[in-house]
């Protein structure tokens, strides 16, 4: 993929209002299974001082953006689960779910389930399992083989590199050497993108390539924490990056889930002339931050690939009925070069939203739900319940996750 756009990365990958246990899931699931070797190359585990091998792993953590299961390694082996169409991360526990390391695979963190070579059927074999550092190796890469993602595909997650780095810093923000998921203490930091390209296209019309030079994007810094994090103060201070850091952070909201607390925070600048979106909100840079709760800080690493560095256009057409009313809208997913995507490889879920002047018009799909909650698992096609007046549409909006749980909100304006 050229001049891509529109990705942010998201640290630990915590999206929605709590990760959950999956087991009560019945969705799709890969069978992916290992031999732990008699390496004794230590780990430097997240409790200082303490030291482990990979053979003091007893269990073996995955999880996505969305859920996890814990599963067993029984005589130096195990069989593990994970749900398909999702990028998936095995951290390697000891008995008292100190952590080890974490699967790194042909240079990535995370295993992205997508165009599997049996299906849904596909087991993957890691074969043994060596330690180092805080990587654990398997002799059987599975991308290129249980995972058939082509050498463009591969090197498109490689440069997510920083993401795959963070993933494990902030697995333990508490530095209690155990994973924060466990004990519903995890902090998750991500970059939501607003961005605004221009007019849709109707009944089928052909696609325009899309000037990258003309998309607005502002960037909104989200924080979510497991329920055991659930503050009381609201107030919620975010600083850094370390050594560089920003002077014109604030808080833009808050909001309180049955199991969790997100706030957003933002680097507002004046408008800039042309901009539909109003207020300019700048990204934040890569780096460490201190997020205060409770006045209690917690440190977590945070990662910015630029906003134009990839691209994914989700690219909707509106049709219309004999009456020029909306009863659907269809995504094409294409790069800056007009070539189409293949959406699967790249995203989970898509939400699509008809908005008029004063109210929302239709909801199609959601995001940040557990995979047996999905509304609607089509990436392409969105039927409305009922048509809607082509003249009450003021704006469109394409919202998506992709495998490892970045958000993008995508909105067209009516000319």
């Amino acid at each position: 993929m050229k001049n891509l756009i529109l990705v942010f990365v998201v640290l630990f990958a915590v999206l929605s209002c709590n990760k959950s246990d999956d087991s009560k899931f019945n969705v799709p699931r890969i069978v992916i299974k290992g031999t732990l070797s008699g390496s004794y190359l230590t780990s430097r585990a997240l409790n200082a001082g303490n030291p482990l091998s990979l053979s003091d792993a007893k269990k073996v953590l995955v999880f996505n953006s969305t859920s996890y299961k814990v599963f067993d390694i029984v005589n130096n082996s195990f069989t593990a689960n994970a749900v398909s169409g999702t990028a998936t991360a095995l951290a390697f526990l000891d008995a008292n779910n100190q952590y080890i390391g974490c699967l790194t695979a042909g240079g990535l963190n995370v295993l992205p389930l997508v165009s599997l070579k049996d299906g849904d059927n596909t087991i993957i074999d890691l074969s043994t399992l060596t330690l180092d550092g805080t990587s654990v190796i398997p002799a059987n890469n599975p991308l290129g083989n249980s995972i058939l993602l082509n050498d463009e595909e591969i090197a498109w997650y490689k440069e997510l590199g920083v993401y795959y780095e963070s993933l494990s810093k902030n697995i333990d923000v508490d530095n209690d050497g155990v994973p924060d998921i466990l004990s519903k203490s995890d902090i998750g930091l991500s970059t939501i993108f607003n961005i605004s390209c221009g007019p849709w296209t109707l009944n089928n019309a052909s696609v325009q390539v899309v000037d990258t030079n003309h998309i607005f994007i502002n960037y909104i810094l989200r924080i979510c924490t497991g329920k055991a994090l659930k503050p009381v103060n609201t107030n919620v201070i975010v600083s850094g990056p370390a050594g560089s850091p920003h002077n014109d952070i604030k808080q833009m909201s808050y909001a309180f889930g049955p199991d969790c607390f997100i706030a957003s925070f933002c680097r507002e600048a004046p408008p800039s002339q042309g901009n539909p979106l109003g207020a300019v909100m700048l990204p934040f840079m890569k780096g460490t931050y201190t997020v205060t709760l409770e006045n209690k800080n917690y440190t977590l690493n945070y990662a910015n690939i630029s906003a134009k560095h990839f691209f994914i256009l989700a690219k909707p057409t509106i049709h219309t009925n004999n009456n020029n009313e909306i009863v659907s809208v269809s995504i094409d997913y294409r790069d800056t070069e007009n070539n189409f995507v293949t959406a699967e490889n790249y995203v989970y879920q898509t939400q699509v939203t008809l908005d008029g002047p004063q109210t929302q018009l239709a909801q199609m799909g959601a995001l940040w739900e557990n995979p047996e909650a999905k509304t609607n698992s089509d990436l392409y096609n969105f039927t409305l319940p009922t048509p809607v007046p082509m003249s009450q549409l003021s704006r469109l909006s394409v919202m998506y996750l992709d495998l490892i749980g970045n958000s993008y909100n995508i909105g067209y304006q009516a000319q």
